[in-house]
């Protein structure tokens, strides 16, 4: 996790000919780190950060890049993101790790679809399945949302239901 800590700090760099070097010696084997990670999930919050981690400084990537160079950093980027996020059927059974790498792979493609919207799109387009699991995941969330707040509203009521008064009348 420190190592891609470090690399993000060294790849954000002010100076680019200090940076850049890096970049292009590192980013490779980074996108292909992330892309193994399909294959073996977290099994505990640390292995989770640092793929959380790796993930950020992908994100940190396509900030910096050339403008010729970032959409294929976005197009390497989706799929990663995508492969993280649970099929319907698995979220209820899943475990704490998993939805919470769910969570944060929904988070950034809800924030990189807006900010890459002409790659986002050319990437679901060419791929059914990526699309369809997306869609999937965000139709799972939207109705997560909706089932929380009422019962979270429903334990509040019981706390607050009796009144107490600070003062004594007798």
């Amino acid at each position: 996790m420190k190592t891609y800590q470090l690399l993000h700090s060294i790849f954000q760099f002010p100076n680019p000919a200090i940076s850049y070097p890096y970049i292009y010696s590192l980013a490779s084997s980074i996108v292909e780190k992330l892309q193994e990670i399909d294959k073996r999930k977290p099994e505990d919050t640390a292995e989770l950060q640092i793929f959380q981690e790796g993930i950020k400084v992908l994100e940190a990537l396509v900030t910096i890049a050339e403008e010729q160079h970032r959409s294929q950093l976005v197009a390497c980027l989706l799929p990663v993101l995508i492969s993280f996020l649970l099929e319907e059927n698995a979220l209820g059974s899943a475990t704490s790790v998993m939805r919470s790498l769910h969570d944060f792979a929904l988070q950034n493609l809800m924030q990189i679809g807006p900010r890459y919207s002409s790659v986002f799109r050319n990437v679901m387009a060419s791929s059914p399945a990526m699309r369809a699991r997306l869609e999937a995941a965000v139709k799972g969330n939207q109705e997560s949302v909706r089932v929380e707040p009422p019962s979270k509203h429903a334990k509040n009521l019981g706390r607050n239901s009796s009144i107490q008064l600070k003062t004594n009348f007798l």
